[in-house]
């Protein structure tokens, strides 16, 4: 018992999943890669002859790491559309610059080209762990890429973006489970909704760990990252959720529902005291407005919302 434990207990302290793709899912990843990285290869290489643009320097040697996320975690958040071409981007920009004014000083430029990298894609909302690499190779990446300046922004660093944004979308389609941005997959994914009144069971770790695995394309999480996400949740769902006595212009309230049927309003006006009208901040419908009565709003929702500076719903306390 004791080895066991000790077993278990280096694989979570080395991240090792319990939680596996099938082989279906390796075999289309590894397919898929294959096919896309070879056309961005080729495409790259004769849109710029095409372009009369000289360069030996046509695709990006981060793009392979790029192409793991989209191909292997296609609904992981640093691998949707907007981390990927905004990633690189401003890391690009960002690579140059540095290399332009601290180049005769080439490990403070190499270094200050990451780290102000990873600033601007937090900031920016377009965290990519590829466009750290594409900041260094501005830097360090020779005679080829020095000599483009900034063109090295467009040629290869965007043109390579766009086309496996174009390629992962494409590739991916054919395949229901794994389809990308995950927007696509979502958007269409058909989930049975049981509302709380039919509802019989406790939903377990194991019940949970199981949808996890149905998911069947590969999830950046750990075991105990999603066990904590759950007992989270469990927690969450014991705090007293009464109705609010009244609600207020400017507040943003949530029916404190579970999946699908989550939602959070925020309250435009009260229009004679007995007409609300309302936006949708959160939930599929998110964007969308209404109107209700007041006492139909009371009765929806469950408590006041607010962000905290995450961006991240919550009870207001």
């Amino acid at each position: 018992m004791k080895i066991n434990k000790l077993m278990n207990e280096c694989r979570l302290f080395l991240g090792i999943q319990t939680i596996t793709p099938s082989i279906k899912e390796v075999f289309v990843a590894s397919l898929t890669a294959l096919i896309a990285t070879f056309c961005i290869f080729c495409l790259s290489k004769t849109l710029l002859s095409q372009l009369n643009v000289v360069t030996e320097a046509y695709i990006l040697i981060s793009i392979a790491a790029t192409s793991v996320l989209v191909f292997v975690v296609p609904h992981g958040v640093l691998s949707q559309p907007w981390q990927v071409i905004g990633g690189h981007l401003i890391s690009a920009v960002i690579g140059v610059l540095c290399f332009k004014y601290f180049g005769d000083h080439i490990r403070i430029a190499a270094a200050l080209a990451v780290s102000l990298s990873i600033m601007a894609m937090i900031l920016f909302r377009c965290v990519h762990p590829p466009g750290g690499a594409t900041a260094l190779a501005a830097v360090i990446g020779g005679d080829a890429i020095h000599q483009l300046g900034f063109l090295y922004v467009l040629v290869p660093t965007l043109l390579n973006s766009l086309l496996i944004v174009f390629a992962a979308t494409l590739f991916n389609y054919p395949f229901q489970w794994r389809r990308y941005p995950s927007h696509l997959f979502y958007k269409n994914n058909l989930t049975t909704e049981i509302s709380p009144g039919d509802r019989k069971n406790e939903i377990t770790t194991e019940d949970f760990l199981k949808s996890i695995h149905e998911h069947a394309s590969f999830i950046d999480v750990t075991d105990e990252g999603w066990i904590e996400i759950f007992e989270n949740a469990k927690r969450h769902a014991e705090l007293d959720d009464v109705h609010p006595a009244h609600i207020e212009a400017g507040c943003s309230y949530s029916n404190g529902k579970i999946g699908k049927a989550w939602e959070v309003r925020c309250v435009e006006s009260i229009v004679g005291k007995n007409i609300v009208k309302y936006n949708i901040e959160a939930g599929v419908n998110i964007g969308f407005s209404g109107q209700c009565s007041v006492k139909k709003f009371i009765q929806w929702s469950k408590f006041k919302a607010e962000k905290n500076d995450t961006g991240i719903w919550g009870r207001v306390a």
